[in-house]
């Protein structure tokens, strides 16, 4: 009796490829979701939330993990917390929408949650009462060493050297995968834009 044999985990190239396309697709996804909520620069706190440099799930599966924060009108959040639960519905997604904490408190958080569905093990928005927003992600595990493409990505450099950015992203700048050392990759193309008083 023979027993099931799994598919090997890419290496090389087809791991960089694979990862490449997943990266792309999650981080397409999530875009697309900040975007209903504001296409302005989003903070991102630290170089390990950037999403990009991948996270081990065992000796064989990597996977991504995000985070994104952004102030918004806290009188609007009820309507954010709609327009996001419509767009996870229009995906196919059925997100737990619940608050936490009582309605006198500023800390009052509206959350919405997705598990274990398309290409997330893990999505969670958070709205709190005075207009801060938090997107924060774990995508699934995917076949391939973390270490392997770790260094296929990055060549070993240190990250926080302009190589991602290590304050804030618009949802609307172009996505790009790995970096060519010596040439830091997150470059826009016009300054990101600032609120400046009317005269």
């Amino acid at each position: 009796m023979t027993g099931c044999q799994s598919e090997p985990a890419p290496t090389g190239q087809p791991l960089f490829d694979e990862a490449e396309a997943n990266y792309l697709r999650y981080r397409g996804f999530l875009n697309e979701l900040q975007s209903t909520l504001s296409d302005g620069e989003w903070r991102i706190g630290q170089v390990g939330v950037y999403g990009m440099q991948p996270v081990e799930c065992d000796a064989d599966h990597y996977r991504f993990d995000l985070s994104r924060s952004v102030d918004l009108d806290g009188s609007r959040r009820e309507q954010y917390a709609d327009a996001v639960e419509q767009f996870l519905a229009d995906k196919d997604m059925a997100p737990q929408r619940k608050v936490l904490g009582s309605d006198d408190q500023e800390g009052q958080i509206t959350q919405l949650t997705v598990r274990d569905t398309g290409d997330f093990s893990l999505l969670l928005v958070e709205i709190r009462k005075d207009g801060q927003i938090r997107i924060a992600a774990e995508t699934t595990c995917w076949p391939g060493d973390r270490d392997e493409l770790s260094e296929l990505l990055f060549h070993g450099e240190r990250l926080g050297a302009g190589y991602l950015p290590t304050d804030g992203e618009a949802p609307t700048d172009p996505l790009f995968f790995g970096i060519t050392p010596g040439d830091p990759q997150f470059v826009r193309d016009t300054p990101a834009p600032t609120d400046t008083p009317a005269p």
